[in-house]
């Protein structure tokens, strides 16, 4: 249920930063726009690729080459609006952080994987964020500091509620309000003092 959710939440965004920014591109510099697409493409194959790696344990090499492919189409989607160098710079940092991903999920104990899913997806929304508001922050429609802080208040309150769901399924899937699976041995243990 966690990497459906950390799914979705990195495919949501995704195209929510691809519209945002195609729709204010005219108010962003050409480097602040690379830099916002080089940020993105980085945490968003990250996430991604960790997520497939849990999906494939062990099979690094198709892992690897499936992970760069699909995180391509997202390098694509976040980098298109800012033109063919900005997509170009986002290819080459998905092609290095969809590999490093599939490394940390193949490496990582399967007792640190909800940890390292949880980090990654708030490392995810914290990137998210800050590009969001260099976007609101280039805008020069709006100059009123209320009216801006206005309309990035569903925007926050969506982020708070991506964090409370990443939360509660993570806290939900892991063992951590269980002592064991076997209530026998559980008892075993109590009952010896280790």
């Amino acid at each position: 249920m966690l990497l459906l959710t950390s799914f979705i939440i990195v495919g949501a965004y995704t195209f929510y930063f691809s519209k945002k920014a195609n729709r204010n591109k005219g108010n962003i510099g050409t480097s602040l726009g690379k830099c916002m697409v080089m940020m993105l493409s980085m945490t968003t194959s990250l996430t991604l690729s960790l997520i497939l790696a849990f999906l494939l344990p062990g099979m690094l090499a198709v892992l690897t080459v499936v992970a760069i492919a699909i995180c391509a189409i997202t390098a694509f989607i976040i980098g298109r609006p800012f033109g063919l160098t900005a997509v170009m710079e986002s290819l080459s940092t998905t092609l290095m952080g969809a590999m490093m991903g599939a490394m940390l999920g193949v490496m990582l104990p399967i007792d640190s994987q909800t940890f390292m899913l949880v980090s990654m997806d708030l490392i995810y929304l914290a990137s998210i964020l800050f590009v969001t508001f260099n976007i609101k922050r280039h805008d020069v429609k709006e100059t009123h500091p209320t009216k801006r802080l206005r309309e990035l208040a569903p925007f926050f309150l969506t982020l708070l509620f991506s964090i409370i769901i990443i939360g509660t399924t993570a806290a939900w899937e892991s063992d951590f309000f269980k002592v064991g699976n076997d209530p026998e041995m559980d008892m075993q243990h109590h009952q010896h003092g280790g």
